[in-house]
């Protein structure tokens, strides 16, 4: 049956394809939203990340099946392959900065720090200097891929580096301390990689440590130290493919367990109301619901 799922595209509108390992893009917020009537329908990015940056007006932002609303000035940070649809204030202003996701890993191994900015789709409230700064640092960056010249690539980096500071230090901020070590960090951030391909195999976690050339107990302490053990993390990841498929799909729920990788209708009730404190049935009813008045 199809699913019936929102739309995957390049950027808004355009048609999918694959992005350049170094792609990196950068245009003023009205472009998309003012010719769509300040209305953005849900879709997804197989392989680009944003970071928005909101510098006036505000609206209502769509992740996944929950609807948030925000005022200026905010950060609003959308991970590959989140859904994510907006409707914002008329005439609100921004910048909308894209990193493909091949660049933005190789950020991440460099500087895990960054990694916990991006682990979920989330709307960071800034301070008036907090949002000029970015605003400088995006300004920068759109100005080097504006032309070709001497240091370009690094400008780009150094322009990319600064916002990433930026914006995890302003989630510090707001969130706490950041957990774990460097290494914990990393081997977190390549766990969730490895779960991205392989959460329905539903695997043991010395399946996962062997295949990312660490310790089980290694592997258990980095999870521990970000607040969750791999299991649980395992099916954090089917629970979010679960409440897409409830909440955009025609799909049965039967098929929904299956497509998750767990083939039992009646486990997979179980697992889903455990995980979720409500059944299939009755979340895909309150989503629904959701999606015609929580607008």
């Amino acid at each position: 049956m199809a699913t019936q799922l929102p739309p995957s595209f390049f950027l808004y509108g355009e048609a999918e394809q694959v992005a350049n390992p170094d792609f990196v893009h950068i245009e003023d917020l009205a472009a998309r939203s003012r010719p769509s009537g300040w209305s953005i329908s849900p879709h997804k990015h197989a392989d680009l990340n944003h970071l928005i940056l909101i510098s006036s007006g505000g609206g209502v932002i769509q992740y996944e099946s929950d609807f948030s609303e925000f005022i200026a000035p905010a950060l609003l940070v959308v991970p590959a392959g989140a859904i994510h649809g907006f409707e914002w204030h008329t005439e609100s202003g921004g910048q909308v900065l894209t990193i493909a996701d091949v660049q933005l890993q190789q950020l991440c191994s460099e500087h895990g720090e960054f990694a916990k900015l991006f682990e979920t789709s989330r709307c960071i409230a800034l301070e008036p200097g907090e949002c000029e700064a970015i605003d400088d640092s995006m300004t920068l960056i759109a100005r080097e891929l504006s032309w070709k010249g001497l240091g370009q690539s690094a400008a780009l980096q150094a322009g990319l580096l600064m916002v990433m500071v930026q914006a995890a230090r302003r989630l510090q901020h707001v969130e706490g301390e950041i957990q774990g070590t460097t290494r914990q960090r990393d081997i977190v951030a390549r766990f969730r990689q490895l779960l991205e391909k392989r959460y329905r195999q539903r695997e043991p976690v010395d399946t996962y440590a062997r295949e990312l050339g660490v310790s089980q107990t290694a592997l258990r302490e980095a999870c521990a130290a970000m607040g969750q053990p791999p299991i649980a993390m395992r099916d954090q990841r089917a629970i979010l493919e679960s409440q897409r498929l409830l909440a955009f799909s025609a799909m049965s729920i039967a098929e929904i367990g299956e497509a998750v990788g767990i083939g039992d209708p009646a486990y997979f009730s179980r697992f889903f109301t455990r995980k979720c404190g409500s059944s299939p049935a009755q979340w895909r009813r309150d989503a629904m619901r959701g999606r015609t008045s929580g607008r």
